[in-house]
């Protein structure tokens, strides 16, 4: 038996046209809430399945022009099907907008509100505006959130009255607040904890048993205990029921990272060649999140232009760095780390070669959110020789330092600004230098968002260094400034972005100037492109006088952003380089530039 052919079912393609408004917003509001728009690529078998779409698409419209502030809009709304494609014209004329003429905010008692009265701006609901019925529902959001910053978390709206007058096209809302308890913080309960010290997590709660409630130091806890690197998982959470007295408990719950961690990272330029570092670590050595890394950094494998040239010679050998590292939090003070660190180092950068161990004890202290200081004391012992002469050096330095951080973001910011200072003053206890000099370094940078949504961002950044008490000679070389390299002026090898000595190689300088502008355009969620100039240079004078012309570079970088950060490419072209100098570098790297 022979089948039957099958034939497609009938279907009637229409187009849909909205006429009448001047207002985008208004007309991108129907279109979103049309039936008709949604389901056009999905068309009715007959001209009536078209009509019966068309007629239940009114309420939708009405009620979507209605929550726009339109009351009195007349929708016309026709089918021609005699055309092919269909057409279906919307017609709407939105008539006199509606405005908010009152808004009142009332306790259901009668009483004042706790902590007084809320306004209408507060909320969000300022008089005059049009009458848009999602603002109602966000004011409702943002009253019960001011009754919560006010210790009342436990408010509720008890009603929300919408009068509407078609007489003079105005709105007038009400909303019945039951503000409930005032509450406090009652016993904190703490559940999670394998290894991790209970006292330290409590040391870090930002409030005292009876303080009045306040979401901030939530939130607040939450972030300090997160800043333990200990914890994979931090819920500080209010219980669901207020307590007596309106004392009620708080229930933080945590889950604890694996102790160990190992890692790695690597670099690329096309002059200074292949660096990367290993490290292995542990973060809750004794029970207080206590974190040790041990971990070896080695750097400028096979560059092109990288050994040192005249009497140090060139055998191009390998930077070696190996550290131990302790931090131990919270130490004498909330927020106050104890950081000892220990490195043994072996360098052949550009300006010399260096042989030293160092030492240093300090204490960081994290004031506010943003601000951080840190001092403390450091020592170090080493060979330091250049194209002119060798040092052998002993120092003892106390370093001071303070850092803002007012970005969105550590390695991908889009908004705000950073600013660091560091001084330290240079103390000689051994070897052949007996100058006491003091060395200042200042960063900035700042960010802004062009498009508010993250597409393009400025980005820019300057930096001042200073040396003051003792002159260039008296300065070892690994104690001055350079400039050059993937994160200084791109454009120019390792150091390489200043005055050199006759055998071409860098002297560095006892201050510094340095300066870059770049503009970050995501082409995607992931991908993005980003243009940039840097300049700077190192000067003999203790304060930059800028008798040495600026090194300038400019390039042009590529970047694919993860959830750990954006992976970062540049190429860069030295605009103003020495004889000799490469026409390129490229630097290959995780993190932004700065």
């Amino acid at each position: 038996m022979t089948p039957r052919p099958t034939h497609p079912a009938p279907q009637i393609p229409y187009e849909v046209e909205f006429t009448g408004m001047e207002d985008d917003e208004l007309r991108d509001l129907l279109r979103d809430s049309s039936s008709l728009v949604s389901l056009k690529n999905d068309p009715p078998p007959s001209v009536l399945g078209l009509e019966r779409r068309a007629d239940s698409d009114r309420d939708r419209l009405q009620t979507a022009l209605r929550s726009a502030g339109f009351y009195d809009a007349v929708l016309d709304i026709r089918v021609d099907a005699a055309r092919t494609p269909a057409k279906v014209t919307v017609a709407v004329t939105p008539g006199t907008p509606y405005r908010f003429k009152t808004i009142s905010i009332v306790s259901t008692d009668g009483a004042p509100l706790p902590g007084g009265d809320v306004t209408p701006r507060d909320i969000g609901l300022p008089v005059g505006e049009r009458a848009r019925a999602p603002q109602v529902v966000d004011a409702q959001s943002a009253l019960l959130r001011r009754m919560t910053d006010r210790g009342h978390p436990f408010a509720t709206v008890a009603e929300r009255r919408v009068v509407v007058d078609h007489d003079d096209h105005s709105m007038d809302v009400t909303f019945s607040v039951d503000p409930g308890p005032l509450v406090m913080f009652g016993d904190t309960k703490i559940d999670g904890l394998a290894s991790v010290d209970e006292g330290l997590i409590r040391g870090r709660l930002p409030w005292k048993q009876g303080d009045i409630y306040s979401p901030a130091k939530v939130d607040r806890a939450r972030q300090q205990i997160a800043q333990l690197d200990v914890f994979d998982t931090v819920r500080v959470r209010l219980a669901e029921e207020p307590g007596p007295g309106g004392v009620t408990p708080v229930d933080v719950t945590l889950a604890e990272k694996l102790h160990r961690f190992i890692g790695a990272s690597a670099f690329y330029s096309s002059e200074d060649g292949v660096g990367g570092s290993a490290y292995w670590g542990h973060r809750n050595l004794f029970g207080g999140a206590e974190r040790l890394r041990l971990g070896v950094e080695v750097g400028r494998i096979g560059g092109d232009n990288g050994a040192a040239q005249g009497p140090r010679g060139s055998l191009d050998l390998p930077d070696i760095r190996l550290s131990a590292n302790f931090r131990k939090p919270d130490f004498l003070a909330p927020r106050q780390s104890l950081i000892l660190d220990f490195q043994v180092a072996s360098e052949q950068p550009p300006a010399y070669d260096r042989v030293a161990t160092i030492g240093s004890a300090s204490l960081e202290r994290q004031v506010t959110d943003q601000l951080k200081v840190s001092y403390g004391v450091s020592g170090e012992r080493g060979r330091v020789r250049s194209n002119l002469r060798e040092y052998q050096t002993g120092f003892i330095g106390v370093p001071l330092g303070i850092a803002w951080d007012g970005s969105d973001n550590l390695l991908n910011p889009s908004r705000g600004y950073r600013a660091s200072l560091l001084a330290t003053p240079w103390f000689p206890y051994a070897g052949d230098t007996d100058s006491i000099f003091t060395s200042f370094q200042i960063n900035a940078s700042a960010y802004r968002d062009l498009s508010d949504n993250g597409r393009y961002v400025a980005a820019a950044r300057i930096g001042v260094g200073s040396t003051v008490g003792a002159s260039l000679d008296q300065v070892p070389p690994d104690h001055r400034f350079y400039a050059g390299g993937g994160g200084s002026v791109r454009g120019y090898g390792f150091q390489k972005a200043g005055p050199r000595d006759i055998y071409g190689d860098p002297t560095g300088g006892r201050s510094l100037f340095e300066a870059g502008l770049e503009l970050r355009v995501k082409v995607t969620e992931t991908v993005g492109i980003v243009p940039f100039v840097d300049a700077g240079t190192v000067f003999d004078s203790a304060f930059p006088d800028f008798k040495e012309p600026l090194k300038v570079g400019a390039g042009i970088g590529a970047r694919y952003y993860t959830d750990f950060g954006p992976l970062r490419a540049d190429v860069a072209f030295p605009l103003n380089a020495d004889s000799g100098d490469a026409k390129w570098q490229l630097y290959l790297s995780l993190g932004q530039a700065f």
